[in-house]
């Protein structure tokens, strides 16, 4: 894939909140915690993508 593409999200303020302290509790950035769940996401959609390969 191609380099990082920068987004911008809208959360409300709990989950931020929850967001930054489960990653601070799993000691990675907030950044790598949204991005690790968007591929989880992803990864458990992915039969979606197939269809439209198909």
């Amino acid at each position: 894939m191609a380099g990082k593409k920068r987004v911008n999200i809208s959360l409300n303020e709990d989950t931020h909140i929850k967001a930054k302290v489960i990653s601070v509790l799993s000691n990675i950035t907030l950044n790598e915690f949204i991005e690790k769940a968007i591929e989880d996401a992803i990864e458990k959609n992915k039969h979606i993508l197939d269809k439209m390969t198909k």
